[in-house]
């Protein structure tokens, strides 16, 4: 998915605002989409000298790479972590609050929004990230609490989606789906107990697509605030699906409808 689709156009001056905290983020695909994100401050990039003629020309405000062995840089980083040969410090994106991002939403309001109900495992983030990159999706929306922080884990999962997708963070999960669903989308709960197939949402309307957390599923609160409640129809002795894999399933569907 191009860039541009991420509707969230900082000027310059206001760059300064948006840097949380640093952490260390790995991997190719993580750290050039990074590298190439406006709204990313780079402090530190380390590479191997084959990584780094992998990741080619790098815009001018990118840090000098520093060479480096890829065992000095497994030591760098925390055990068993794969970084394909290259690392960079970068700070935290600053999250999205709601009605900043659907203020400047514009033509991309037909797309479907992720939102996930109590997802704590960064890599299942960091998956369904890479989905709604995939699949046109336009944001995710997660609670600013019971859901895990930017960190490398989610970027290596996202492969650079991370710096595509908006990460939208709210206070009130159940009231965020009810101004979901003031503002036109049909509210999708995504549950194995599900009543209605998902090809069978309003073709008229832009889906949010809400999925519950590992194990426990969707929130008694947050089914009540769905419109309707559908299912990925599965060979029932294999049980449930992981929430990143439904996900991937599911935006695949809505892509197709549209």
């Amino acid at each position: 998915m191009a860039t541009d689709r991420n509707p969230l156009k900082m000027p310059a001056k206001n760059k300064a605002n948006s840097l949380g905290k640093s952490y260390w983020l790995y991997g190719h695909h993580a750290v050039k989409m990074a590298a190439n994100n406006p709204l990313r401050k780079l402090e530190r990039l380390m590479a191997t000298p084959s990584a780094l003629q992998n990741l080619g020309p790098l815009p001018k405000t990118c840090p000098p790479p520093q060479s480096i062995q890829s065992v000095d840089l497994s030591n760098l980083l925390a055990p068993g972590t794969v970084h394909q040969g290259v690392a960079a410090k970068v700070h935290a994106l600053k999250p999205v609050s709601f009605d900043q991002f659907f203020s400047t939403l514009g033509d991309n309001s037909r797309y479907p929004v992720v939102v996930l109900d109590q997802v704590t495992d960064p890599r299942n983030v960091g998956a369904i990230l890479r989905s709604t990159a995939a699949f046109r999706g336009s944001a995710i929306i997660m609670q600013q609490r019971h859901a895990p922080e930017e960190s490398g884990i989610m970027a290596k999962a996202a492969s650079g989606a991370l710096e595509l997708i908006p990460i939208v963070r709210v206070p009130n999960l159940s009231r965020s789906l009810r101004k979901l669903a003031s503002l036109g989308y049909w509210v999708v709960g995504l549950d194995h107990d599900g009543s209605e197939p998902l090809h069978s949402s309003p073709l008229d309307k832009p889906v949010a697509l809400v999925l519950g957390g590992e194990g426990r599923g969707l929130r008694r609160l947050t089914r009540q605030s769905c419109d309707v409640l559908s299912k990925i129809e599965i060979q029932t002795d294999i049980g449930s699906l992981n929430v990143s894999i439904s996900a991937a399933i599911a935006l695949y569907e809505l892509d197709r409808r549209g």
